[in-house]
């Protein structure tokens, strides 16, 4: 039997940093007493490809091989030295893949994947001069959520000049949502093995997993990037997301998730195509007959139980349609 190695990648995962950025006092909001700074806590991971460290795995042949630790203290070194507070995460992960195709010439591809975590700032009621004021340097975690992108930086060959390819695709994850009323399922198909009661009125829980992919785009590698902003359109998802979650009288968790992504697609014309995973986070009503009590969906009060598994699973994606020619 004949063997080879047909992909290879490798480089340095679960990387943290935090970086703590000065912002101007005139963004201070009243408390210009205090230093006003932004937080980002980034989880980064940071692969490189390219045919010629197939050696390296074939032969043991390390001469091209550049560590991981090298790979986890250029994320640092440039964390450092890109001049902005990393909120475009995008934006930084693109710095990070043209660092690496533009400083070693072996290497084809680079795959860059950021997970920010999630930090708020403090609504304090005692900061003076403005009560209620978000806290200049203080923040709280408001949950699990994170904003996700996955970018894959390729050189391109060109007889002018040194190109870059960049392919992303970013999200967001674990957002926990649930709605007490406004939610159904009924009319579903019956069969020997059904017993789901059909439910004209549910609660409704998940945990929402977005991502949507933008246009790939091809840079010089040695002229100055282009600085675009993905930080709008991942808040106007998000909002979408929400507010579809809440305000969508849902029938099912296929119908709100379809209605989400089509106003996504109506709302951001630069972003292609979006997939959501939502599970269904069953929360059923407790049988409190045997009790003697009444407990009922639609009751002025009613108790619940959460059930962790199994669950189900709805996933989707939404694309635009192709122009008719």
């Amino acid at each position: 039997m004949s063997a080879f190695l047909s992909s290879q990648q490798y480089g340095k995962d679960k990387v943290r940093l935090v970086k703590v950025t000065d912002l101007p006092a005139s963004t201070a909001h009243g408390a210009t007493n205090l230093k006003h700074q932004h937080v980002q806590e980034l989880t980064c991971r940071v692969l490189l490809a390219g045919a010629q460290f197939e050696t390296s795995y074939t032969k043991a042949d390390n001469r091209l091989v550049v560590p991981t630790d090298t790979v986890k203290n250029t994320i640092y070194y440039l964390a450092q030295t890109t001049q902005d507070t990393l909120e475009d995460i995008e934006s930084f992960a693109k710095v990070i893949g043209r660092h690496f195709i533009k400083q070693y010439a072996h290497v084809e591809e680079v795959h860059v994947r950021i997970h920010a975590h999630n930090w708020t700032r403090i609504q304090t009621s005692t900061l003076e001069p403005v009560p209620t004021l978000a806290h200049p340097h203080s923040f709280y975690r408001a949950g699990e959520q994170k904003r996700t992108t996955n970018v894959v930086a390729t050189r391109v060959q060109s007889r002018a000049d040194a190109m870059i390819k960049f392919s992303i695709a970013s999200g967001i994850s674990d957002l926990y949502v649930l709605k007490s009323s406004g939610s159904s399922f009924e009319d579903y198909h019956l069969d020997k093995l059904t017993t789901l009661p059909p439910m004209s009125e549910r609660v409704l829980s998940t945990d929402i997993t977005a991502t949507w992919t933008f246009p790939d785009s091809v840079e010089s590698l040695t002229q100055n990037p282009s600085k675009p902003t993905f930080t709008p359109t991942f808040h106007t998802i998000k909002q979408i997301t929400l507010d579809l979650f809440a305000n969508h009288n849902s029938p099912s968790v296929q119908n709100t998730l379809y209605r989400m992504g089509e106003l996504v697609l109506a709302s951001c014309p630069h972003v292609k195509d979006i997939t959501y995973e939502l599970p269904n986070k069953h929360v059923f009503v407790y049988d409190l007959k045997r009790f003697g009590v009444t407990n009922q969906t639609g009751g002025a009060s009613t108790v619940y139980y959460p059930v962790a598994d199994p669950s189900g699973l709805i996933t989707a994606t939404i694309s635009r349609s192709r122009a008719k020619l």
